[in-house]
């Protein structure tokens, strides 16, 4: 425990957690949760309480925090932080060629040429309902692969776009009609990209896009934007309408998801202290 104590400047380091504190207006809870200790052992060590060894290690955890966070940074502008929630993906391979252009802040805007009419329609209704900016060119020797690998570039630029996460809403689910078809999608940006998709679609052809296509899409996105999606068809008999909606309420809850609530700008939505991006 000697080698930990005589690496940590206690007061110094006390100094700069009590500065972080009062810059950003947090409780002892506050600061207690995010370094992961309780809050009675932060309130100790704030007081100047933390001279024994399992405190020296708590200090040397609060080191850790402060690094992750670099408090000595300015704080940043919302409105400047989000109009930095922009990604480019060039994606060039022997299957597909992908140019991909994404901003989080958009009106919903949207430009996409790939070859595959029904899915450029779905990805008109994912950003004009997500009100993402969407500019996407994508060729390929076969749908299969010019599907899949959208899903990775758009995901890619998701990821990208949000940067460290600070301040998003973080988790989001919708529920929306279209016609017969009533859909369900819940999202939660956690750095852990997995899906559950129940999504009847069958094995038919929608208007030149293969059915199944829609769930692979969709699995291929959530793991490489590193989100949690859960999407379920709860009704349904048109199978063009069951797509649509579900890419509807995906646009919906991204939407939702990755806005930046003023009253946490600066902070990370987890009592982690750290996002995996």
């Amino acid at each position: 425990m000697q080698a930990v104590e005589t690496l940590i400047d206690k007061e110094m380091l006390i100094d700069s957690l009590l500065k972080f504190q009062e810059s950003n207006n947090y409780s002892d809870t506050k600061m207690a949760d995010f370094i992961g200790i309780a809050r009675q052992t932060y309130s100790n060590i704030r007081n100047g309480n933390g001279k024994n060894s399992d405190n020296y290690k708590l200090l040397w955890n609060a080191m850790q925090f402060l690094k992750v966070n670099n408090s000595e940074k300015p704080s940043v502008d919302i409105q400047d932080n989000q109009s930095e929630r922009r990604a480019s993906i060039l994606r060039n391979t022997a299957e597909t060629n992908i140019n991909l252009e994404l901003n989080l802040d958009g009106t919903g805007m949207y430009d996409i040429k790939n070859g595959v009419g029904m899915f450029d329609h779905l990805l008109s209704q994912l950003a004009r309902h997500g009100k993402f900016d969407l500019k996407l060119s994508a060729s390929g020797d076969d749908t299969h692969h010019i599907i899949e690998d959208v899903a990775i570039c758009l995901g890619e630029a998701f990821r990208k776009a949000l940067g460290d996460k600070r301040g998003i809403e973080r988790m989001a689910s919708v529920t929306i009609p279209m016609d017969d078809a009533l859909v369900t999608v819940a999202v939660d940006i956690s750095g852990r990209g997995y899906a559950v998709v129940n999504a009847p679609l069958g094995n038919g052809d929608l208007s030149g896009l293969p059915a199944d296509l829609v769930r692979h899409f969709l699995e291929s996105f959530a793991i490489e934007a590193r989100i949690n999606l859960h999407a379920s068809i709860l009704n349904g008999s048109n199978d063009h309408h069951k797509a649509e909606a579900l890419f509807k309420a995906l646009g919906k809850a991204l939407d939702k998801a990755t806005r930046v609530d003023p009253r946490i700008s600066q902070e990370l939505p987890t009592t982690k202290g750290y996002l995996q991006s």
